[in-house]
């Protein structure tokens, strides 16, 4: 059974799984006499058993195995998998990347071998190269454990899609720069848990952090206290003590220094007991700066460089730059200009290698040019003061004292100006995503929702669903209450689809009287209810004048994307499907209606097929569902259909 994300301390699903899976099944072709193949069964589980706590020892131990011959598909899989683990945490990337390109292979080459082996395969040589930095190759060996994990019984299947979409959501956190991504595949990450019972307190964790890099601080404190109370339970000691330093985080950010500093001293006490250098090194940067803050420069900076200590040449990009800020810091409050820079230099490389790793050489030189720029005349500027200090220095000592007030004061100014900057910049993008009568995304914020959404892949026997909801007559009513009537009516109608929708569903007001509404992960039937549920929500009666009412219903028609199930047509596709069903349903008016595509025809393109779709619902490629009897698709006036 699979052993959902972990963050401690390299990338997720390593551990117990491997040895469950890795450890445990039998070998199919290894020769010889049974007590070399009890042997060789013994030193494969010891090499998985050190490739954590004595990695080189299992660098070696791996090698040795690998030079015998006859060894067992299984036995060599598994003895891959402790190479690569043991030579990633042992700073040797290419040698584990090698190994966990020798994994896929030995999959692929023998697909008769047990779905649950390949699948934890699979997940292992994903961790191989998340430790190694091979993100993309990460992902996919990830989504590969999971198309596989869809054969096994449901439980377990559940079990392996929470991992993966964990895995992926850290992804996006460590080397992607997308918490608002990674956002979304926690959360279906902690559905599928809890579809079979599961509470996991590292996934919990995880989301936990994120919340934190989005400033969503209230959900993330809600979020701390859950996993809290579910590790204790489970007696995941190093978690709790992992979410109760980010809490005392959040107390520090809020300046509740005094209440934070005990809760800090007791999560080191405790991580320093237990070894968990990463842990350690975040709740040491964080205790940095709640020294800095109450005027401790000089112990700051020294807990700072304790810090740094753990982490050094680590696979910990994120512990790595949360220390290095805070040890930067430390040396701009004492205006130890050249100090910080050689600080800021290192989280620069830190940053610069992870974007050569991932190889996208193209975003590395213009980020390094738009940061390094930046970096470099605000550390000019601090440079340039410190050298008027230190002019100062030889006059007299209170000219000294005056420069480095002075220093600390363009330091605590530039800082609280980025600030407000970045709040000014976030209202900004709020205004210019929003819809002004309604509130709700206009219709470039939406497109980039769709976007967004279409690069997740749909859990299996799911697709995204996108609807298109039109009132009725809406021109009466601005005819004959006016246009401030009318104006009410669509921000009730807005209202009431908040209402309804989930939180990470996607409305947006699409055009003068007509909304959009995308949800993910649905199949049809349930694609059916919600068209239901809108349509019967959205009809109700409005007062629009003293003692005159108006009954409003209102159109509506869905499809999904990829359109058929072979994963053709993407959201704009569907877009323009779902208006061909708004056209139908308003065809006959207060109806709902949707086209949902199976299988592309042979032969047919998808521009055809959206021309003229009646023929592929005569014959069954395209369905049509509605809430009314209808057997055809009305004809469409060719404005429309262009």
């Amino acid at each position: 059974m699979p052993t959902p994300a972990t963050p401690l301390p390299v990338p997720l699903l390593p551990w117990l799984l491997g040895l469950a899976l890795l450890a445990g099944l039998p070998s199919s072709r290894a020769q010889g006499t049974q007590p070399v193949v009890d042997q060789r069964a013994d030193e494969v589980k010891r090499c998985l058993q050190l490739r954590r706590d004595a990695p080189l020892v299992a660098v070696a131990l791996a090698e040795s195995l690998l030079r015998e011959p006859d060894l067992a598909v299984e036995d060599e899989v598994k003895i891959y998998s402790c190479l690569g683990i043991a030579a990633g945490l042992s700073g040797d990337r290419t040698r584990a990347v090698e190994a966990g390109a020798q994994m896929e292979r030995l999959v692929k080459e023998h697909p008769r071998l047990p779905a649950q082996f390949r699948a934890r395969a699979y997940s292992q040589a994903g961790s191989v190269f998340h430790g190694a930095g091979q993100i993309r190759r990460a992902e996919a060996a990830y989504l590969d454990a999971q198309g596989l994990a869809a054969q096994l019984p449901a439980e377990e299947a559940a079990l392996f899609q929470a991992t993966t979409l964990a895995n992926i959501g850290l992804i996006h956190t460590d080397y992607l720069d997308s918490p608002e991504i990674a956002d979304g595949y926690y959360r279906k990450a902690l559905a599928a848990a809890d579809s079979v019972g599961l509470e996991d307190p590292l996934i919990l964790h995880n989301h936990a952090l994120n919340l934190v890099a989005l400033g969503r601080t209230d959900e993330a404190m809600a979020v701390i206290d859950h996993g809290e109370a579910v590790a204790r339970r489970k007696q995941a000691q190093s978690v709790v003590d992992r979410l109760r330093a980010e809490r005392a985080g959040l107390w520090i950010a809020q300046g509740r220094l005094a209440q934070a500093r005990p809760l800090l001293d007791a999560v080191i006490s405790a991580q320093q007991a237990s070894a968990d250098k990463p842990g350690l090194a975040g709740s040491l940067a964080k205790l940095s700066t709640l020294q800095r803050l109450s005027g401790d420069y000089a112990g700051a900076l020294a807990t700072a460089k304790r810090a740094w200590s753990n982490v050094d040449g680590t696979p910990q990009p994120q512990k790595q730059r949360e220390v290095l800020r805070a040890w930067m810091a430390a040396h701009a409050a004492q205006g130890q200009a050249d100090d910080a820079m050689d600080v800021g230099a290192r989280l620069h490389a830190l940053d610069m290698q992870a974007l050569k790793e991932q190889r996208l050489e193209l975003l590395a030189d213009l980020q390094a040019r738009s940061e390094s720029a930046a970096a470099q005349r605000e550390l000019a500027t601090m440079r340039h003061q410190a050298q008027i200090r230190v002019l100062n220095d030889e006059k007299s000592t209170l000219l000294r004292r005056y420069g480095i007030a002075l220093l600390v004061l363009l330091v605590l100014a530039g800082v609280g100006f980025g600030l407000l900057q970045r709040r000014k910049n976030r209202q900004l993008r709020k205004v210019s995503a929003t819809d002004p009568l309604t509130g709700l995304r206009n219709r470039r914020a939406a497109t980039e929702a769709m976007k967004a959404i279409s690069s997740q892949r749909p859990v299996a026997g799911t697709r995204h669903v996108l609807f298109l909801i039109d009132i009725d007559h809406f021109k009466k009513v601005n005819d004959g209450f006016g246009h401030h009537a009318g104006d009410q009516v669509l921000i009730a109608l807005a209202h009431r689809l908040r209402e309804i929708g989930r939180v990470d569903d996607v409305i947006a007001r699409w055009g003068g009287e007509e909304f959009l509404m995308a949800c993910a992960d649905l199949t049809e039937a349930q694609a059916c209810t919600v068209a239901s549920r809108l349509h019967e929500a959205l009809c109700e009666v409005h007062e629009l004048a003293p003692r005159q009412q108006w009954p409003l219903t209102v159109s509506l028609g869905f499809a999904p994307f990829p359109f058929f199930d072979n994963a053709t047509g993407g959201w704009d596709y569907a877009l323009r499907m779902a208006d061909r069903a708004l056209y139908a349903a308003k065809d006959r008016r207060n109806a709902w209606a949707g086209l949902w595509g199976r299988t592309l025809p042979a032969g047919a393109t998808l521009q055809a097929l959206l021309e003229a779709p009646e023929e592929a619902v005569r014959s069954g490629a395209i369905e049509l569902v509605a809430s009314y009897a209808v057997e055809r698709l009305p004809q469409v006036p060719a404005s429309r259909a262009a």
